[in-house]
């Protein structure tokens, strides 16, 4: 049988109407186009779909069933245009998220709370086994947004800025280098060195080793440590000093014995970029919020907000008992550091 759409339409509209006329006019044809179209389908069908009775139209018991299934038709139909709208107005759709450095996530749901308070359709995923190589599950689809510092040269990978930061020395006061004003790297030579792990097969040697490296600077000893608390415990305990971002150690300062000593400007500023590959709306939707957030517009929430937030939207992320459920409330690194309770556990 040949049925299109227009002829689930047809019967729906007239069983609803009740005669030709006011279909017609519901449907924008004249009078003659919708007899003509139903004496197509009834031919198509070999039955009558309506009984004549006058002007009057009743549904023949086949036409009954004709009216069932045009009724479930059109309602998918009709659920399907209203996905495909939404879709390309960013109101429901899945997005998964994942940032080149587990202290990052502490000022995501901040972000997550007000993207979801305009599109509370998307589903949002945080994906943390992509943290360490975000672009690679960003060039496999596995990925739609990637808060990353390293680039790739690909032409199928966008990136837009999102925040700058700077690397700083973090020393006990009881050290002699805490009382330099400016740490270069050349004074990290024969000393106790705490630098975080990295990858070294995914090519991406974080700035200060690479400087280490060029200018052939031989520490004492290199201690390599994943967590932000263990690494400042050793240096308040002037066991080795280390380098951090300032955002991060800014709120160690206060009941610690260390101190933040600003790095040599060979050390630039490092800039964190949202990349993509994708640009749909829900993609672009989320980079407006990012801007928007380190813009220094208010999204902070509150501690129980937060830690639902994680537990709803990390669906592979594996994060420890004591990160989510800190109480701490967000800060930006463009605008201010990051409370020592949030997601401290992670360094990079």
């Amino acid at each position: 049988m040949n049925i299109a759409i227009h002829h689930f339409r047809l019967i729906d509209t007239i069983s609803k109407e009740g005669t030709l006329t006011k279909a017609a006019t519901t449907l924008h044809l004249t009078q003659s186009a919708l007899s003509h179209q139903l004496k197509e389908l009834e031919r198509e069908l070999g039955i009558d779909v309506f009984n004549r009775n006058g002007k009057k139209l009743h549904l023949s018991e086949q036409g009954y069933r004709f009216l069932r299934s045009a009724e479930k038709i059109l309602a998918e139909i009709k659920a399907l245009e209203e996905d495909i709208s939404n879709y390309k107005n960013g109101q429901t759709s899945k997005l998964s998220i994942s940032m080149q450095c587990y202290t990052a996530y502490h000022w995501l749901p901040g972000i997550i709370k007000y993207y979801k308070s305009r599109w509370p359709d998307i589903n949002i995923q945080i994906l943390s086994e992509a943290t360490s190589r975000p672009l690679e599950y960003l060039m496999n689809g596995d990925l739609d947004i990637g808060i990353i510092r390293t680039q790739m040269v690909n032409t199928k990978i966008r990136y837009e800025p999102i925040f700058n930061d700077r690397l700083t020395a973090i020393i006990s006061k009881d050290h002699p280098l805490a009382k330099k004003d400016i740490i270069e790297i050349s004074d990290f030579q024969d000393q106790e060195l705490i630098l975080p792990l990295y990858d070294p097969s995914y090519q991406d040697t974080p700035m200060i080793e690479a400087l280490i490296q060029a200018q052939q600077v031989r520490p004492k000893t290199l201690h390599r440590i994943h967590y932000t608390d263990a690494t400042i415990e050793m240096v308040n305990a002037n066991l080795g000093i280390s380098v951090m971002a300032d955002w991060i150690v800014e709120p160690y300062l206060k009941n610690k014995n260390i101190v933040s000593k600003p790095m040599h400007h060979s050390v630039a500023s490092r800039s964190w970029f949202a990349a993509t590959c994708k640009q749909t709306p829900a993609i672009q939707n989320f980079l407006e919020c990012l801007k928007l957030y380190f813009s220094g517009a208010d999204m902070s929430i509150n501690p129980t907000e937060k830690e639902q937030l994680i537990k709803q939207h990390a669906g592979k992320i594996h994060f420890p008992e004591k990160l989510a459920a800190s109480t701490a409330v967000f800060t930006r690194p463009s605008v201010a550091a990051a409370s020592s309770q949030e997601f401290k556990n992670y360094q990079y």
